[in-house]
């Protein structure tokens, strides 16, 4: 076997003829090395696509890629020249990491060699954009360090022609570089990764390279410094918004013990993201064992303090992550709306809703109103509770609620009203303020967002058997009637049931006005179709409208 060529001496920057002089002395001394067998596969792959990169004439002569290029191409041949003196393990650990080297290097070298964008203005810029990246892949630690930093003032106004790789050059660097990163470099990487998340052309392509980024985050969630937690918690937000899988791979790295710390002792923006995440967590029911196991009693102290000190943004989160992690009925779920009720979470929203009525909220705090009527309905499923929540005058906020300007606010007091009237006597008793709503019911029986008109209908449905006064009311009201007969069609919207706009229907029927009405605006041919699908009710009343039409075709005399 011929000797490898020489590599190129210390200080000197290796020519682009030099690598290819290399490359092609490869294959000849791979050839003549047992240990080469396993790797060879991939590496010829990456020496293929290096020749080409090189080979093409858009391929810069003088570009910083050469330098590590000879410097891995001279490591693979003296691995072959040196085999039998270094041994088997460490030639086939020698070329293991090589291969590696060499599959990054290939992809840059791509990188360089593609054709660069015409001269208009616009891809002038993305050609700037293009160098940057490609300053990212290669180079020294510090030159990178640089591109980063110039990467950070611009990354949230990249189009997303340039977004995808921009995002997928900061993960791989993240992701490969290991020691030669400056810990600098690493937190602003991380800034730079929350930047993306504030962008919506380069969000997208954040969430496809989550796998690659979300450990990196949860290490500087976990040890790095304020600025650090903050940027990871704000990149940490969309990741885990929608993602199970990445909301899972946060839980499984500890970061609900890490979110908890940054609630404890972050900053407010700090805060309000973690709060953020740990909502995200909250809403996969398999995920809630994490916040028993590394919560150790302190997710609901924490996650109320915010409720009451914190800034809006993270009164908003927390609320939310306590209806999260109130919904479920399985034991989980049941356990923790006990959990929170003694930990204080009723008195807290009491506080909170006081707080917004008596004009101490402001409008920032609006948002935080469907969250808080989401937490008040699940912990009232539990009878106690319901009774508290009444005696303690939450009924007046609700009612309030059903005038908000936002549809989520409303469907969450209508179904916070619902849970509230199913589960005690004490509405039976006169509260003047839901004489408000019944009409606001009524009217949102009518809105446009299917999930608005459903919890209506509930609410009415829990509202009209509880309580005569609402009773009376409803009859007054000439759209109430037509509106739930609307609700009855077998053929309208999917996410009604139809079993709540009966019930309405039947609290009134003992009155024969009302069921004139419901036969005039059609309730009898709905019905037919609901029979048969034995909707609850249904045949009920049917029968109570029968029996009415037969007393106007005879009347008394």
């Amino acid at each position: 076997m011929l000797p490898p060529p020489p590599p190129p001496e210390s200080g000197e920057n290796p020519s682009l003829a030099e690598c290819l002089r290399l490359l092609e002395a490869v294959p000849a001394a791979a050839a003549s090395s047992p240990a080469f067998r396993r790797h060879w596969p991939s590496i010829s792959a990456s020496l293929a696509a290096l020749s080409s990169a090189l080979a093409s004439p858009a391929f810069p002569p003088a570009a910083p890629l050469l330098a590590p290029l000879a410097a891995a191409l001279a490591a693979l041949l003296s691995a072959a020249t040196d085999a039998p003196r270094l041994g088997h393990l460490h030639t086939v650990s020698l070329l293991s990491s090589s291969a590696a080297s060499l599959a990054q290097l290939a992809a840059d070298a791509r990188l360089l060699a593609a054709p660069p964008a015409p001269s208009a203005s616009a891809d002038a810029t993305a050609g700037g954009e293009d160098a940057l990246i490609s300053r990212l892949r290669m180079g020294s630690a510090a030159s990178r360090a640089a591109a980063l930093e110039e990467l950070a003032a611009s990354a949230a106004s990249l189009p997303a022609s340039s977004a995808a790789a921009a995002v997928s050059a900061v993960a791989s660097l993240l992701d490969s570089t290991g020691g030669d990163l400056l810990p600098s470099s690493r937190e602003l990487a991380v800034s730079v990764l929350a930047a993306f998340a504030s962008s919506d052309p380069a969000r997208r392509f954040l969430a496809e390279e989550s796998a690659a980024v979300v450990p990196h985050l949860c290490r500087a969630l976990e040890s790095g410094g304020a600025g650090a937690a903050e940027h990871a918690c704000a990149a940490l937000l969309p990741l885990t918004a929608s993602s199970r899988d990445a909301s899972a791979a946060v839980a499984a790295r500890g970061g609900v013990a890490a979110l908890l710390a940054a609630c404890a002792g972050g900053t407010p923006a700090t805060q309000a993201a973690a709060a953020g995440v740990l909502r995200n967590l909250a809403a996969f029911p398999d995920l809630l064992h994490w916040f028993s196991d590394e919560g150790r009693g302190a997710v609901m102290p924490l996650l109320l303090q915010l409720v009451s000190l914190g800034t809006p943004r993270a009164r908003e989160m927390a609320l939310w992550c306590l209806q999260n992690l109130t919904a479920g009925d399985g034991d989980d779920g049941q356990r923790l709306k006990v959990e929170a009720f003694q930990e204080g979470a009723l008195v807290c929203v009491k506080d909170f809703l006081d707080g917004i009525r008596g004009g101490g909220g402001g409008d920032d705090d609006e948002p935080a109103l469907a969250p808080a009527m989401g937490l008040l309905r699940n912990m009232a499923s539990f009878r106690y509770i319901a009774e508290n929540a009444v005696s303690t005058g939450f009924v007046p906020h609700v009612a309030a609620a059903l005038g908000s300007d936002r549809s989520t606010t409303r469907v969450e007091a209508a179904l916070a009203l619902a849970e509230l009237c199913g589960n005690t006597d004490k509405l039976a008793r006169g509260h003047g303020e839901l004489e408000d709503a019944v009409p606001r019911l009524v009217w949102m029986m009518e809105a446009k967002p299917v999930a608005e008109r459903d919890a209506a209908a509930r609410a009415l449905a829990a509202l009209l058997a509880a309580s005569g006064a609402c009773r009376k009311l409803f009859r007054k009201d000439e759209r109430g009637i037509v509106n739930a007969v609307q609700l009855l069609d077998p053929l309208g919207p999917p996410g009604v049931e139809r079993r709540f706009a009966v019930a309405v229907l039947l609290a009134v029927s003992q009155s024969r006005r009302c069921r004139k009405q419901m036969v005039a605006a059609g309730a009898c041919a709905f019905l037919q179709g609901l029979m048969v699908a034995e909707v609850e009710g249904a045949k009920k009343l049917a029968e109570c409208l029968g029996k009415g039409k037969m007393l106007g075709v005879f009347p008394r005399t």
